[in-house]
């Protein structure tokens, strides 16, 4: 067999046997194509109805738009028939018809300009098996009316699909004689920007935009497409935009079903012109909280914007639940110290040294690396470094993230306690920074750094140490509780009340000893799991040791008075 000289693209005869399976064979499909091509036919508007026939439901969808002057040509895939014009501004691809393929359908229409109509019935079957369809005349109005038999499970969707394809499409849609509601794609738009045949709306939302989102509009049919969006730093607003199209024959759907866009060079025009949009929108607000690296990006597309505004929120020390950063007041106006992030326990124990940051010449505020490369975030002076010294035995020891404790420190009262500080100035180099110690009265240091086994963990208390036992439970709590994500350990509420326990028998140990710590677990059990048993105006007396415990009420006249 010889090679031929030169092949050509084509389409086989036996994809005329598969046009059934080119749509969905959804009603929502169906309306779209229609409502597309009349809407390339001119028409001024759009009727959808229902009607009975012999008892049987037909779609009836019908426009008074150019009409079809060739039958053919309207069944004829691939070919659509438009003119020039049209087939260059919107690459109609002549499939629209094929969305009802496979289903009984009647065809009427009259050209305008004609003065004779048509009509032809294509069977079901007719549309795989290419038989012969008889055309006959027909008394019709200019435009074209194509009855659908209905499957059932368009009953319940039909009025549904109808509002969604009305909703932006640019002419009157009427279904069972009504109107239905049209609105503006890119109605509640901050900004609004002309584009290449396009319109594109900027928003600003609180949340996350779901990829679910229809962020293009193709004369009524919307699709989902990625666009730019853009996230201020440590808040819920998200500016995004959604497009109109227009006249933009570049940007081109994906055939046959056209619910989203094809890839090609148009697009990314398209997008970077979004991003564009976006900056200006923000230029236009007039303050932002871009991170540094979106503002150089705003400057690459040619949009000068101002800096982030120059505030910070309050430094708050971390939990250990779920390592969350809570969120402080804002800082501004006045001299900011930033605090960059560290362990819990090394947080919650500096924070009760710091407080509010005053005392080392500033309010503390919490990093935010997002913004490094502002000229107003660079000239904040920063802690460059924290750790704790412990004096214990004639030994001096150091506490610092990465760094433990000998294992042979036990807890309780060392001979002192003391914050070191390291404060890089303003736009200098960490060599340059000063140092500040301050006397600290407690100092949690888990045997990892971050633990929940207070068995593992060392709490070190300075002389004269005036935490009460339930400051110190809560510190513990805040310094190393965290619940475990497996179900196996029960529920948060359960694995902190268990943890609370635990903390607070530890915390009487330590600051009033083992008998106080029996007694206030004693208390404990009694207030949580008894108490509830005794009847209201009753009192209850016990004598518990060496395996016996004797209960008795008491006569309120020699109950003890509290």
């Amino acid at each position: 067999m010889s090679l031929p000289a030169t092949i050509h693209t084509s389409v086989g005869q036996s994809l005329i046997g598969k046009v059934s399976r080119l749509f969905n064979n959804s009603v929502t499909d169906v309306l779209n194509e229609l409502l597309q091509n009349a809407r390339r036919a001119d028409a001024s508007r759009i009727e959808i109805d229902v009607v009975d026939d012999d008892g049987r439901s037909i779609l009836v969808v019908r426009d008074d738009g150019s009409g079809v002057a060739d039958p053919a040509k309207l069944v004829t895939l691939g070919d659509s028939g438009w003119n020039e014009a049209t087939q260059h501004r919107e690459d109609p691809a002549g499939m629209g018809v094929f969305s009802v393929a496979g289903r009984p359908v009647e065809i009427r229409s009259r050209a305008r300009g004609t003065d004779n109509g048509w009509r032809v019935v294509i069977a079901p079957e007719a549309w795989e098996s290419g038989a012969p369809l008889a055309i006959e005349s027909w008394a019709v109005d200019a435009g074209t009316e194509l009855r659908i038999g209905m499957p059932d499970a368009w009953g319940k969707d039909l009025a549904a699909a109808a509002v969604n394809a009305a909703r932006h499409y640019p002419l009157p849609v009427l279904f069972k004689g009504e109107e239905l509601k049209r609105s503006d794609f890119l109605a509640g738009a901050v900004r609004v920007e002309d584009w290449e045949g396009c319109r594109i709306g900027v928003f600003l939302e609180r949340g996350h935009i779901p990829s679910s989102y229809p962020r293009i509009n193709f004369h009524g049919l919307t699709v989902c497409c990625p666009m730019p969006s853009v996230s201020e730093v440590e808040t819920s607003e998200c500016w995004h935009v959604r497009v109109d199209i227009i006249d933009a024959p570049a940007l081109q759907l994906v055939l046959p079903a056209r619910k989203e866009m094809v890839q090609n060079a148009a697009l990314d025009h398209l997008r970077e012109a979004a991003e564009r949009a976006i900056f200006r929108a923000i230029a236009h607000h007039g303050r932002h909280r871009l991170a540094h690296a979106q503002w150089l990006r705003a400057r690459e597309l040619g949009i000068d914007l101002s800096e982030a505004e120059p505030w910070l929120p309050a430094w708050i020390p971390r939990t250990a639940d779920g390592n969350s950063l809570a969120v402080g007041e804002r800082v501004v106006d006045r001299p900011m110290i930033l605090f960059p992030d560290a362990e819990p326990p090394i947080e919650q124990c500096a924070a009760r040294v710091l407080r509010s940051g005053e005392i080392l010449g500033g309010a503390l505020v919490r990093e935010v690396s997002a913004f490094a490369g502002y000229r107003w975030y660079d000239l904040v002076p920063r802690i460059s470094a924290l750790s704790f010294r412990i004096e214990a035995e004639g030994e001096i020891h150091r506490y610092e993230e990465g760094l433990a404790l000998p294992d042979t420190m036990q807890s309780g009262t060392v001979a002192a306690i003391m914050l070191d500080v390291f404060i890089s100035p303003s736009g200098t180099p960490d060599e340059s920074a000063s140092s500040r110690s301050f006397p600290a009265d407690v100092l949690i240091a888990p045997d990892d750094g971050w633990s929940a086994d207070l068995d593992e963990t060392l709490i070190l208390l300075a002389p004269g140490c005036s935490v009460d036992p339930n400051d110190l439970a809560d510190l513990l709590e805040a310094s190393c509780f965290c619940a475990s994500d497996d179900v196996d350990n029960d529920s948060w509420q359960t694995q902190q009340r268990y943890f609370l326990v635990q903390a607070r028998q530890i915390a009487n140990t330590l600051l009033r000893g083992e008998d106080a710590a029996i007694l206030e677990r004693i208390r404990d059990i009694v207030h949580e799991e008894i108490r509830w048993l005794i009847p209201a105006g009753r009192r209850v007396s016990m004598v518990a040791g060496d395996g016996q415990i004797d209960l008795a009420f008491v006569d309120e006249a020699a109950a003890p008075s509290d």
